[in-house]
C-alpha cells in the first residue's frame, strides 16, 4: 500500500454491507453485522469476545447478534445500539489504518434523508476514532464519483432504504432527496411471505430469503428459471421461485417511479431532457436484472430516458466519498455536509 501523510477513509455505511476506500490503496467490504457470544462455552469456541460481518454469519448459532444500522442509520437510541455502531465503525476505521500511526480522517455516508439527529449521533460516536469526520449523503457520495453533480438523479437501492437524489450542481437540500423504506430488507420479506404461501410445509428464513434474491432478483420479464434448493419439514427439495422473485422485486418499484418523477418535474423545464437521459442506479439493488430498463420504459412519456446501473462492485459510494475527502480540504468539509469534533462515546452514553 501506499504511504501517506494522513490516512483518509471514504466510508459507505449501510444497513446490509459497509465498504471503505483508502487514499493508501486498501479497500474492503464487510456484512454490518456484530456477534457476541451466548455463553462462556460460546466465549471459549469463539476465542473472543466479538465477531464482524461474515464470521457472525458462520458462527451464528453461538452468538448475539446485532444489526446495529437500520436504513443506513442508528437504530435505536440505547445503549447497546450506540455501543454497536462504534465498535463496527472501529473496526471498519481500525482494518484499514492497520501498523499506521498518523491522523485518519473520513467522510462517511448516510441515507439522503437521516435527521440531524442521528447525524449528530454518528459524528460523535466516530469523533473517539477519527480526526475529523464528515457525514454526507450516500447519493450524493455516488454522484461525485461519477462527476454528474448537475441535471443529474441518484437512485441508491440499498437494504434498508431507497434513496433518490437529485443533483442541482451544489450540495443537496432536503426537498432534492427523498428516502423510502421498501428497499432490500422489505424485498426478502415479501419474497419469504410469498414463498409461504405457496409452499407451506418448506422451511423459510429471511437469511436464505436474502441469500436467493441476491443470486436471482430481476423484474419483468428480464429473469430466467430460479430453481432453488430448500427444505421441506428437513428434507431437499428443489422448487421453482421465478415467479415469486420477480413479485417480490417489483413491489419495489411503484413508490420508487412516483418519487422519481416528482423530483424530475422540480429541475427547470429546460433542463429536463438532460436529466432523463443522466438517471443513475446504485446500492445492492443496482443488481436486480431489469430494473434499468423498467424504469427507462414507465418514463417514456416524458421523453428520451438512459437509465443506468453503475455499481456492480458495491463501492461506488465509498469512492464517491474518498474522491470527495481527496478534493477538499478538511478545513472546508464543514461547507459540504454535517460535520462535528463533538463528544465522545462516553458523554454520549451520559446523555
Amino acid at each position: 500500500m501506499a504511504e501517506v501523510e494522513t490516512l483518509i477513509l471514504g466510508i459507505d455505511l449501510g444497513t446490509d454491507q459497509s465498504s471503505v476506500i483508502a487514499n493508501s490503496g486498501y479497500q474492503d467490504s464487510m456484512s454490518s453485522i456484530i456477534g457476541y457470544p451466548k455463553d462462556i462455552i460460546s466465549l471459549k469456541h469463539l476465542g473472543r469476545q466479538q465477531v464482524f460481518g461474515d464470521d457472525v454469519i458462520k458462527y451464528r448459532a453461538c452468538c448475539e447478534t446485532y444489526h446495529p444500522l437500520d436504513g443506513g442509520v442508528i437504530s435505536n437510541t440505547n445503549f447497546h445500539d450506540y455501543n454497536a455502531v462504534y465498535e463496527l465503525l472501529r473496526h471498519l476505521i481500525a482494518k484499514a489504518s492497520y501498523n499506521f500511526d498518523g491522523e485518519v480522517c473520513a467522510v462517511i455516508g448516510v441515507p439522503a434523508r437521516a435527521s440531524l439527529v442521528n447525524q449528530d449521533i454518528l459524528t460523535r460516536l466516530a469523533d473517539d476514532l477519527l480526526q475529523t469526520v464528515l457525514i454526507v449523503s450516500e447519493p450524493f457520495m455516488v454522484a461525485y464519483e461519477l462527476d454528474k453533480l448537475s441535471n443529474a438523479i441518484i437512485v441508491d437501492i440499498g437494504a434498508g432504504t431507497v434513496d433518490i437524489c437529485a443533483m442541482k450542481g451544489t450540495v443537496p437540500h432536503a426537498d432534492d432527496q427523498v428516502s423510502l423504506s421498501k428497499a432490500g430488507h422489505y424485498i426478502d420479506r415479501q419474497l419469504a411471505s410469498l414463498v409461504q404461501e405457496k409452499y407451506p410445509e418448506v422451511q423459510v428464513t429471511l437469511p436464505l430469503m436474502k441469500r436467493i434474491k441476491d443470486n436471482c432478483a430481476f423484474v419483468s420479464e428480464y429473469g430466467s428459471q430460479a430453481l432453488v434448493t430448500m427444505r421441506d419439514d428437513g428434507r431437499p427439495v428443489t422448487l421453482d421461485l421465478s415467479e415469486e422473485i420477480r413479485l417480490a422485486c417489483e413491489l419495489i418499484i411503484p413508490d420508487l417511479l412516483e418519487h422519481l418523477t416528482s423530483l424530475v418535474r422540480k429541475f427547470d423545464p429546460e433542463v429536463q431532457h438532460e436529466v432523463l437521459e443522466n438517471i443513475f442506479i446504485s446500492g445492492g439493488g443496482s443488481a436486480i436484472r431489469g430494473i434499468d430498463e423498467v424504469i427507462a420504459l414507465h418514463l417514456v412519456e416524458y421523453g428520451d430516458v438512459d437509465v443506468q446501473c453503475i455499481d456492480p462492485d458495491g463501492f461506488a459510494g465509498a469512492r464517491g466519498a474518498l474522491k470527495l475527502a481527496m478534493d477538499l480540504p478538511t478545513d472546508v468539509w464543514n461547507q459540504v455536509g454535517f460535520i462535528k469534533n463533538g463528544a465522545s462515546l462516553g458523554e454520549i452514553l451520559k446523555n
